[in-house]
């Protein structure tokens, strides 16, 4: 991403030109943050591989209910980790990207606000473990493994601080390496201990082991440091924007887990829990999509915000379009690629169980597009100092998922809630594009978005080329390079995108 050319200034005696191979500030910070992103998606397609990794021994080593046990508790608990996560990252990032010679003392109150704050929100999650594992789930045995996964929030909730000091000083690459970090030791933690115990709380227990691992690890990179001027903001003003951002994420990821909570709740309890286990499967290969432009959020949050806090409005929109275009070129590709490949791609991941999910799997992989919008919008507007705006977007999104999915569950089963999940998905990402029009004046270009639908089409059709089994990865890089293609051809992609990646190489 780009920043716009600023106003010439006059030269000094003591000024000097430019040398003819230095780069100008609009092109450093575009490289800057093209490479940002390059690690931090690295770390995040390292992390979905080491998913996978866990995704392909779990169900080799559980029972099939076991799974879907696993799945289930782990996809609840992720709920609470994602608003520990995220709200608590983009707050610390928000203030140490404003002004980063505080980031030190500003990382230390943090830390204050969540020794109370995050320790209470696992004391009241345990204290309802109960209620949800034998209410909700009709299921007792899972209390236990549901108040174990509760010391997984325990470590996130002191993590993300280091996580969002990071991200708001713009060290990208230690970020990244922490990211890929916690991804080893979160599965061999996970595999290692199911291998022990062949049972669910087993399991759940590695998570939180790794999850108390990379915390320690998290302190040692992120070191002690000093700052060298006093925070721009107290803890009330922290508080003031943290806890409309933990309930926007809240909402934001009840997004992700209406469905498969709705599937446990009405559906047959003689084979809830492996429909649960069917849908966590597809929806492992479906979030893709969205887990592929996290990285881009990570990035494009310190710069908005730091452009915003200084009223650069011009650089805010610059942002706005070049994220907004950047995400979407990936995501169409990835949601296409999987939903015209449903059933090749679960049968290379899965035993042949599984590809009951692929009918649903063809509807969500754009259920997931439409929450990466999702996700990238909200980004843009919270880290503009909006955090309510984001709230009301995600309510009104979560109130027609829960909706469509109690409506549609009980007569499609995993059609249903496949359904439900995008049609809700696509509605909150088009009312998140109105506000960022509105407000910001900024989005994509239709030109953009017909290119990008022409050559998605164009990929769609190449999944009748008969390649299945391990040859369905080749069909896929086909795709890739088509895809690719059609975009230089209708001129979406040329000269500058080239130019771009090469600074980002030479940085």
């Amino acid at each position: 991403m780009t920043t716009p050319k600023k106003q010439a200034v006059p030269q000094t005696p003591d000024s000097r030109p430019p040398t003819p191979t230095s780069q100008s500030p609009k092109e450093d910070t575009a490289a800057k943050a093209g490479r940002g992103t390059i690690y931090i998606t690295l770390a995040k397609f390292y992390f979905i591989i080491t998913g996978y990794v866990i995704i392909f021994a779990l169900p080799r080593l559980l029972t099939k209910e076991q799974y879907g046990e696993y799945a289930l508790i782990t996809n609840f608990v992720s709920i609470i980790n994602a608003v520990i996560i995220t709200g608590t990252q983009q707050a610390v990032s928000k203030f140490v990207s404003e002004i980063p010679a505080a980031a030190e003392s500003l990382r230390n109150r943090a830390l204050l606000v969540q020794a109370v704050l995050g320790t209470g929100i696992v004391a009241a999650y345990v204290l309802a473990a109960p209620v949800v594992a034998a209410e909700f789930w009709h299921d007792p045995a899972l209390i236990n493994p549901l108040r174990v996964s509760a010391l997984i929030t325990l470590s996130y909730s002191f993590y993300a601080v280091f996580l969002g000091y990071l991200n708001g000083k713009k060290e990208f690459f230690r970020q990244a390496v922490l990211d890929a970090s916690y991804s080893t030791l979160k599965m061999l933690a996970i595999v290692g201990l199911a291998v022990a115990f062949r049972n669910v709380i087993g399991s759940v227990g590695g998570f939180a082991l790794g999850a108390f691992l990379v915390l320690v690890l998290a302190i040692m990179v992120a070191g002690r440091g000093r700052s060298t001027v006093a925070p721009h903001v107290n803890i009330g003003q922290y508080l003031s924007f943290q806890l409309p951002l933990l309930a926007f994420v809240l909402c934001n990821n009840l997004l992700q887990k209406v469905d498969i909570n709705f599937l446990k709740a009405f559906t047959d309890p003689a084979q809830a829990s492996a429909t649960v286990g069917d849908y966590s499967a597809l929806m492992n290969i479906a979030n893709i999509t969205y887990q592929a432009v996290i990285s881009v959020t990570f990035v494009a949050f310190p710069l908005i915000s730091k452009a915003s806090f200084e009223k650069e409005n011009e650089t805010v929109r610059t942002y706005i379009e070049q994220t907004l275009r950047a995400a979407l070129l990936i995501m169409a590709f990835l949601a296409t690629v999987f939903s015209s490949n449903a059933a090749d791609t679960l049968a290379l991941l899965y035993p042949k169980m599984y590809l009951t999910g692929a009918p649903a799997l063809q509807i969500v992989a754009y259920g997931m597009l439409g929450f990466g919008l999702i996700a990238v919008l909200t980004t843009i507007i919270t880290g503009s100092g909006r955090p309510w705006a984001s709230l009301g977007i995600g309510l009104v999104t979560l109130a027609a998922n829960a909706g469509l999915n109690y409506l549609w569950i009980p007569q499609m089963g995993l059609r249903g809630a496949a359904l439900g999940t995008t049609v809700s998905m696509l509605f909150g990402a088009i009312l998140a594009c109105g506000y960022v029009g509105v407000v910001f004046r900024a989005l994509i270009s239709p030109l953009t978005l017909v290119r990008i639908a022409v050559a998605s089409a164009v990929v769609y059709a190449l999944a009748l080329i008969p390649l299945g089994g391990f040859l369905v990865v080749i069909k896929m890089a086909l795709q890739g390079l088509v895809f690719t293609g059609v975009l230089f051809a209708l001129r979406e992609l040329g000269a500058q995108e080239i130019r771009l990646m090469r600074r980002i190489v030479k940085l």
